[in-house]
């Protein structure tokens, strides 16, 4: 996108005058500015996936709202001239919210100090958005992880491509673990039973931190934010996708205690969704076939550290379990 497309946008949409666009490199699914306008700093996005529904994308920019008047870090959403969260601008998605200074970082590169005020501060998402009745959850049984793990096994070894032999090599890996376990195993796990509004991509990359490791802000309230779901697979995103070591999961799982306790029950199914519940699955590898994303070669670097964690994690399910009831105070 051009920066005079980009200034012609934010002029018909928000009347800002453009003097100065920064593109970011975070963001695979849109394109993330840093623009400086006659109102000052700002943030603006185009929004490039259409699959997203609009109303989706504006149920979390509202919720966004809503929880910074009470005091959640959540940059302010700026309207356009309708009125609206979200302006059309030919046919395409614009979103424009203040600028808020602060520290991004890449999975597997989160400093621990900050793993503790991210877990608290998912904790207090949960804690604010509140509660609802729960329903049955279930994992996938080790003989139809097998048949789906083999099946995208094949199809990479069809490709020359390096991440094709990083998910060869993984799920050689995965195959290899499940093969051991009884066929009943995933019916002897903890499940999770506490649901409400999720953010649904609570990860690394969607937090700003300042310096001394506190959080600045939660971004990107437009992919799924307040969806219910179960606050375990809220959790199970914020680990996993942020390719967090045994200690950075401790300190996580203690913050987020603090400010949203959890009966060890819950904590249990955590250590089983994130240790078993990636292994029975090709998780996000199917999606490389279709190669949705806009900058496949850094999806690609992110991928690889979340995958290679899988087989990883589930050699390591005692420990990590151990880990997580006792940050949690189980």
């Amino acid at each position: 996108m051009t920066v005079e497309r980009l200034a012609r946008a934010l002029a018909h949409a928000y009347g800002l005058v453009l003097d100065r666009a920064d593109r970011i490199d975070f963001g695979i699914w849109e394109e993330s500015f840093s623009i400086w306008t006659d109102q000052g700093r700002l943030f603006a996005k185009r929004f490039l996936r259409k699959a997203r529904k609009t109303d989706d994308m504006l149920r979390g920019l509202r919720l966004s709202e809503s929880l910074r008047a009470q005091g959640f870090p959540a940059p302010r959403v700026i309207p356009a001239h309708t009125g609206d969260l979200i302006a059309f601008v030919e046919s395409e998605r614009y979103q424009v919210t203040e600028w808020v200074d602060g520290e991004c970082y890449h999975p597997g590169d989160l400093p621990l100090r900050c793993a503790t005020p991210m877990g608290a501060l998912l904790g207090r998402f949960h804690r604010l958005s509140g509660s609802q009745a729960s329903t049955s959850y279930t994992f996938a049984g080790r003989n139809t992880a097998l048949a789906q793990c083999r099946q995208a096994l094949e199809r990479y070894r069809e490709h020359a491509e390096p991440f094709a032999r990083v998910a060869e090599a993984v799920l050689e890996e995965q195959i290899a673990l499940l093969q051991t376990l009884p066929a009943d195993f995933h019916e002897r796990l903890p499940v999770p039973g506490r649901r409400g509004p999720c953010f649904n991509s609570f990860w690394v990359e969607q937090l700003l931190f300042h310096r001394e490791g506190q959080v600045a802000a939660l971004v990107d309230w437009t992919d799924g934010a307040g969806r219910v779901g179960f606050w375990v697979d809220d959790l199970d995103t914020g680990l996993h996708l942020s390719a967090l070591g045994v200690d950075a999961i401790a300190r996580f799982v203690a913050g987020y205690q603090s400010e949203n306790p959890l009966p060890e029950t819950e904590w249990r199914a955590l250590s089983a969704v994130l240790c078993y519940g990636h292994l029975a699955s090709t998780n996000f590898l199917s999606g490389w076939f279709d190669r949705p994303y806009r900058r496949m070669q850094d999806w690609e670097q992110t991928a690889e550290r979340w995958h290679r964690l899988v087989p990883v994690r589930f050699r390591r399910y005692p420990e990590i379990e151990a880990a997580v009831l006792q940050a949690a105070g189980r």
